[in-house]
């Protein structure tokens, strides 16, 4: 169908997008030819084009030119055939034509007369998006056909046209300008996940005709086809811990986010630990079984992952059990460990620093041991008539006993603590019936016991890094 042309003699310049600031590929397809040219014989500044047929065709199909036989317009102009913006320039479009007829403008041959069956499909030279992320594409185009019948479709690779996906199928623009031409739109789109950071991607424009002999032109015409990016910073992901990488059983450490970069979102993950907030910049991971822990943090960034993972070994706590040998001599059971200290209630026995201690007298004696870095605190032991008070399991150099001395339930450290410590106790319900402060020095802290009934309690002691937590049995 033929389609009938004004012209216009009027000085344009180049067509931008001054809301896209960070436009980083434009293909505005001036092939200084004024009609006939056709796609595959042209090359841009991005490189040549390439046509694909994509289904059956008849033998007179339809044609992509890159010509100003269709004029380039912005927003709201009715399209006309070429006009120049400077004695050698014009302003080109890549557009759908005819074989019977040539290269009209987006005039194209419905078929009826000619089989003008046609499925082809224009495709950009490669794209590089290395260090792009969020891309949209944006064009000017004008289209009538036949709705969902004769029109055309935009097209996406990620992998250099090995595959192709539909990205878009915009609608026809409203063909109400006198001398059955429409007016120009814009349409914008956003690229798949796949083309953040993507040096190998291409997009591409199918046309369709079903040769029924019914349609309007104008077919289709595209310009000023842009690529703007919401960043070009490729996210860093990182982290740290704020005691390495090499723990203890029973331990809860600091995990920190230090991700350079601009991320939307974070995920930490710890196969057979406990997490306590994975979607935090900053989030405490707990250890209660020794072995070896791959940690994960996933940064996301406009929905593309960046990870940073690390291994982390967490060694075992020791359990020394102290067994007696007669005349007051004491042993330590177990292997592996690399020091001891024994100690007469809490105070550190001077020179007792093998894995036998014969006692001068009567009392309640514990023994550290170390095993790969991990103090283990055996349970109490002792020669008074009262019996052997029990004694928590150790957690990360911290353990709960009985004193026997004052008859409060003490927590002792292996060291001085580097900070005030809150330490409250739960019931099994949840409810606090203790809360004090451990003060920043100290290595032992007694818990006046006498109010709480007998029963099954928890025991929490935190600073502003870590927290434990202990059962106790009373």
């Amino acid at each position: 169908m033929k389609k009938i042309f004004t012209f216009f003699s009027v000085l344009l310049t180049t067509i931008t997008f001054s809301s896209y600031g960070q436009i980083f590929w434009v293909e505005n397809f001036e092939s200084g030819s004024t009609a006939g040219e056709l796609v595959t014989a042209y090359t841009g500044p991005n490189g040549a084009w390439t046509l694909t047929i994509t289904g059956t065709e008849g033998t007179s199909p339809n044609v992509w030119y890159v010509s100003c036989a269709e004029n380039g317009h912005t927003t709201g102009v009715c399209g006309t055939g070429c006009a120049a913006v400077s004695p050698t320039a014009t302003l080109a479009t890549l557009h759908v034509g005819s074989t019977t007829l040539g290269d009209l403008g987006a005039s194209y041959d419905v078929g009826g007369v000619f089989n003008t069956t046609t499925d082809r499909r224009a495709e950009s030279p490669t794209i590089n998006c290395t260090g792009k992320y969020g891309i949209t594409m944006k064009f000017y185009y004008i289209m009538d056909g036949q709705p969902a019948v004769d029109y055309a479709t935009i097209w996406y690779s990620a992998n250099n046209g090995t595959t192709w996906t539909l990205l878009d199928s915009p609608p026809t623009t409203p063909p109400i300008c006198p001398g059955g031409q429409g007016y120009w739109d814009a349409r914008s789109v956003v690229l798949p996940l796949s083309a953040n950071n993507n040096p190998n991607v291409k997009i591409g424009f199918r046309w369709v005709n079903n040769n029924d002999g019914i349609g309007t032109d104008p077919s289709f015409a595209v310009d000023s086809v842009s690529l703007n990016p919401s960043s070009t910073v490729v996210p860093v992901a990182s982290y740290t811990v704020a005691s390495g990488y090499t723990l203890c059983q029973d331990s809860c450490e600091l995990f920190k986010n230090t991700s350079t970069g601009p991320i939307d979102s974070l995920k930490w993950s710890a196969t057979g630990a406990s997490i306590d907030n994975p979607r935090s910049d900053t989030t405490t991971i707990c250890f209660a079984a020794s072995g070896v822990y791959t940690v994960t943090m996933t940064a996301y960034r406009s929905g593309t992952p960046y990870t940073a993972t690390h291994v982390v070994t967490v060694n075992p706590t020791p359990h020394p059990v102290i067994h007696y040998s007669g005349v007051h001599t004491l042993s330590v059971t177990g292997t592996g460990y690399t020091g001891y200290q024994w100690l007469n209630g809490l105070s550190p026995i001077s020179g007792a620093t093998t894995n036998t201690y014969t006692s001068a007298s009567s009392g309640t004696y514990y023994v550290i041991v170390d095993s790969d870095g991990c103090p283990g605190i055996s349970a109490a032991f002792t020669f008074s008539t009262t019996g052997i008070y029990g004694i928590n399991a150790p957690v990360n150099n911290y353990w709960l006993f009985k004193n026997p001395t004052s008859g409060k339930i003490t927590l002792h450290s292996g060291m001085p603590l580097e900070a005030n410590i809150n330490v409250m106790v739960y019931d099994a319900a949840g409810r606090v019936l203790h809360n004090e402060v451990w003060l920043q020095g100290a290595t032992s802290k007694d818990i006046d016991d006498t109010e709480i009934a007998p029963g099954f309690y928890f025991i929490r002691f935190a600073d502003q890094l870590s927290q434990h937590v202990m059962k106790w049995v009373k």
